[in-house]
């Protein structure tokens, strides 16, 4: 018996401790660069835990005299099986408790001790649970087969003692065992019902059949545990004798349905983060998949970086770990604007006229400031080409100072300057004034004219 629930075990924390090693959230950062309006994809793997998040468990027993050894078998693991539970990686606060149901129906069997008895409610206590299921012992059951399963399922969905945690905030489960089916309805209470009963309070169960020698007609002989683990998300399990039960348990834990849903927090307004399908559904354990879209605004302001947390939810149920987060940072597409503006002579006392004379050009003296603008890079850089050649020169920051000479035939140079000018510019033709910025956007073109000395 040890042995084999020993087994089960080794397994389940090699499957947990495989899942602990890889990020629950694949890739769980998404760090990249876009133009504005412009969007990416990125497909999105959730490592699912073994065990469904944050779960409170109520260990729910059939009591009856033919229960004896599969009794015996869970009192003797459940330590191990709790430890388990609490110990997997993304499960978070569990909680266990401990219930028992025998026959009890006045019309089949009045001898009974009760119909039903919470032993422990839902906690954190460990200890108190072992105590609870520690009260479980195999008597009565009476001539009839049938038990009182269905009123047991419908008492744990329904009273306020079990002290499941509210709504939304765990995952309820019921982990049954039995070898007899229920009366229907029992104590009032229709399949129908409790079924009803159960998903009204969002529990699963998982069904273990128990097949003992005698005085029992099998847990789901009826149909009634696949109508009820079916309709509850849950699943059920055959334990091929009492020792296969506390095994039978720990698989059904790790072989239940999970929901993985996400949202969004803390999310720049200029990037909008969508995941496509809404929610997948899958078996704890696995994979769940989504195609991520992530697109800037249009008007985003460029050379920003925007950010974006993505929270996956399982079960409704927020997990350590389960979280995305993106950076995007929005390039600058804008190019910056080049001047070529008339300046002050080398004395810096005023800006010589450019005269009457059309052909003397915008600036017959040559001085010149050179300009840049944009609208991210504060430096962007100037160069200054010859239109008559293949010269170019620079780079130069916003704010340099030229006498800008136009000399065809000459070798076209730069020189220092004098006084309040920073360069004297050589060139056989027109200056050809660009910026660039630090993305490399290049503006439009700029020119400085002068005429070339007279012949």
């Amino acid at each position: 018996m040890l042995r084999r629930i020993s087994a089960a075990l080794v397994s389940i924390l090699m499957l947990t401790s495989a899942s602990a090693l890889a990020a629950p959230v694949d890739p769980p950062t998404v760090n990249d660069s876009l133009d504005p309006g412009a969007s990416k994809t990125v497909t999105k793997t959730v490592h699912t835990p073994a065990i469904a998040p944050r779960p409170d468990i109520m260990f729910l027993a059939d009591t009856t005299g033919s229960m004896g050894p599969a009794i015996a078998n869970v009192a003797t693991n459940a330590g191990s099986i709790m430890t388990t539970v609490s110990g997997s990686p993304g499960v978070g606060e569990a909680r266990f408790g401990a219930a028992e149901y025998k026959d009890g129906e006045p019309a089949f069997c009045p001898s009974d001790p009760f119909a039903y008895r919470l032993n422990q409610a839902v906690t954190t206590n460990t200890a108190n649970v072992l105590t609870g299921i520690g009260m479980w012992s195999a008597s009565g059951g009476c001539v009839s087969e049938s038990e009182s399963a269905l009123n047991a399922l419908f008492r744990i969905a329904t009273d306020a003692a079990t002290m499941f945690r509210p709504i939304g905030t765990s995952t309820r489960i019921v982990a049954w065992f039995g070898d007899s089916d229920s009366h229907d309805p029992s104590f009032g209470h229709s399949l129908a019902q409790v079924i009803a009963a159960l998903n009204a309070a969002q529990i699963r169960v998982i069904a273990v059949a128990v097949v003992t020698p005698a005085f029992s007609n099998g847990l789901d002989v009826t149909g009634q545990a696949t109508a009820i683990t079916t309709q509850t998300g849950g699943t059920l399990l055959n334990a091929a004798s009492a020792n296969d039960v506390s095994t039978a348990i720990l698989n059904g834990l790790t072989n239940l349905p999970v929901t993985v849903t996400h949202s969004l927090s803390s999310c720049d307004p200029n990037l909008t983060v969508t995941l496509s399908p809404a929610s997948r559904t899958v078996t704890s354990g696995t994979d769940a998949t989504f195609t991520e879209t992530i697109t800037v605004a249009l008007g985003a302001p460029q050379g920003t970086t925007l950010t974006c947390t993505v929270n996956f939810l399982l079960n409704g149920q927020p997990a350590t770990g389960f979280t995305e987060s993106i950076t995007i940072r929005v390039n600058d597409v804008t190019p910056p604007t080049a001047k070529c503006d008339p300046t002050t002579n080398p004395a810096g006392n005023h800006i010589p006229n450019a005269g009457d004379n059309p052909k003397s050009g915008q600036n017959p003296d040559g001085f010149y400031v050179l300009g840049a603008t944009d609208n991210v890079d504060p430096n962007a850089m100037i160069f200054v080409a010859d239109s008559a050649s293949s010269f170019v020169a620079g780079p130069y920051p916003s704010g340099t100072t030229i006498k800008l000479i136009q000399a065809p035939g000459a070798t076209p140079n730069v020189k220092p300057g004098t006084g309040a000018i920073d360069f004297k510019i050589t060139l056989n033709g027109d200056a050809i004034v660009t910026a660039v910025d630090a993305s490399g956007n290049v503006s439009a073109r700029a020119t400085c004219n002068v005429p070339p000395p007279p012949k």
